[in-house]
């Protein structure tokens, strides 16, 4: 994940306020107001669904540097919340190869870091949908989503980033503390990349009637962020991805 833009076609229903994206600078914007009709939704795609193995497997083809222990718990991860966030696995899979081809410790030219490559917008993102600004910042519907579905699904004794380290939110500091707890935890990292991931969902879902694969294919760009045609090949590298590793051939009309 790069830069978070604004696509006009998707945002236009949402007030922003000032957003600064360079490096681990200050981002002030509210978090999407997701639909609550849609925040429960299966977003679930493909038909079969991969194994530890399937995905282990995957990374070590990808990354053979990857010790077995890490990409155990990649797997494990991607497949628990997947489940739990009801995304798909695949697309999980395929996203956290094109942003860091499985290196937990990546760092990006733009300091997006981790498996899921957070920048600071990403960060702020995420942090809004768990509720660390409160209801001005997400709706109570989505906060308390998120926030059970972790606590039920994927830890039960899991403590909000911002409650592992020792600045706030306020401190100048504070993104950077945060970057270097994703880059350190795999359950943290694939967790905040799956909710960014099913809150675009859902942010699409709500503006376009069309199939899932053509929601993730849209959910993707947003992720992504790229001006330009940048994002576009980013979603379709991720489907090439998805297609890679699917045991059954499927084809996709983009």
């Amino acid at each position: 994940m790069k830069k978070k833009t604004i696509l006009t076609t998707v945002l236009s229903f949402i007030t922003l306020s000032t957003l600064s994206i360079a490096g681990d600078g200050p981002v002030t914007i509210k978090g999407f107001r997701l639909n609550s009709s849609l925040i429960e939704k299966d977003f679930s795609m493909m038909s079969e669904t991969p194994t530890r193995s399937d995905i282990m497997n995957y990374i070590k083809k990808t990354n053979p540097r990857i010790s077995y222990e890490t990409s155990e718990a990649i797997a494990e991860n991607v497949i628990k919340v997947s489940e739990c966030f009801k995304i798909d696995p695949w697309i999980l899979t395929g996203l956290i190869k094109k942003e860091s081809t499985f290196n937990p410790k990546a760092i990006s030219p733009t300091k997006a870091v981790g498996l899921t490559q957070f920048t600071s917008a990403g960060i702020n993102e995420v942090n809004d949908q768990l509720g660390l600004n409160g209801t001005a910042y997400a709706a109570s519907d989505s906060i308390e989503y998120f926030n059970n579905k972790i606590k039920t699904c994927i830890d039960p004794t899991w403590k909000q980033a911002w409650d592992r380290i020792a600045v706030s939110k306020d401190d100048p500091e504070f993104i950077s503390e945060v970057k270097t707890l994703i880059m350190s935890d795999i359950e943290l990292a694939v967790t905040y990349g799956g909710i960014l991931l099913k809150t675009y969902l859902i942010v699409v879902d709500a503006k376009h009637d069309t199939k899932t694969s053509e929601i993730y294919f849209r959910a993707l760009q947003i992720y992504n962020g790229e001006p330009g045609n940048a994002k576009v090949e980013y979603a379709r590298a991720i489907f090439r991805n998805l297609k890679e590793m699917y045991p059954k051939k499927v084809n996709f009309n983009f």
